[in-house]
């Protein structure tokens, strides 16, 4: 794992003497616009039409100092692990979502912020379509929309839409409730 920092002799803009032993850079208040995924949530997923029901389980925690949020999720069927990684780029002035799982799949997100009750997220994601040990198998670049809303106490709803290569559209949604 490689780390970069500084390159250009720059240090964080504190403002003040942080107390000893503490993360010297106090987190960006636009990460507690994402407060509402922390926890534990049981989620429904409609699939697009010829699909099958699942359950997702999502668990989010506070990480970095409160820099960023980790969920991690388990879908079933299907036995896929996944975590996402959200966080406030500064410089673009962005939401950030980095998605891995265990499957192989991969993506990267970002979303302006909340806009009349939706945060959506955008990017590209390369979904594995049948998991291998080998490390070989086929799969497919698409684009994601995470659309999510924020229902109630405890409970949002993400509807999301992936495009493939020729332009179609498939489209769930997941809806989750605080455990």
């Amino acid at each position: 794992m490689a780390l970069t920092v500084s390159p250009v002799n720059a240090e964080p803009d504190t403002r003040a003497k942080p107390p000893r032993g503490r993360n010297p850079l106090p987190a960006p208040p636009q990460i507690r616009d994402l407060d509402f995924l922390l926890g534990s949530y049981t989620c429904d997923y409609t699939p697009p039409p010829g699909g099958k029901p699942a359950v997702l389980k999502l668990n989010t925690k506070r990480a970095m100092g409160g820099h960023y949020l980790y969920t991690d999720a388990t879908l079933e069927p299907g036995s896929v692990v996944g975590r996402s990684s959200f966080g406030w780029n500064p410089v673009d002035g962005t939401f950030i979502n980095q998605y891995h799982d265990n499957w192989g799949s991969s993506g990267n997100y970002t979303s302006s912020g909340w806009k009349d009750g939706h945060l959506i997220f955008k990017g590209p994601l390369t979904q594995v379509i049948t998991p291998n040990a080998s490390g070989q198998t086929t799969g497919v670049k698409l684009d994601l929309k995470d659309d999510y809303q924020v229902l109630g106490p405890g409970h949002f709803k993400n509807s999301t839409s992936f495009t493939f290569p020729d332009g179609s559209i498939l489209h769930g949604s997941y809806d989750c409730r605080r455990q």
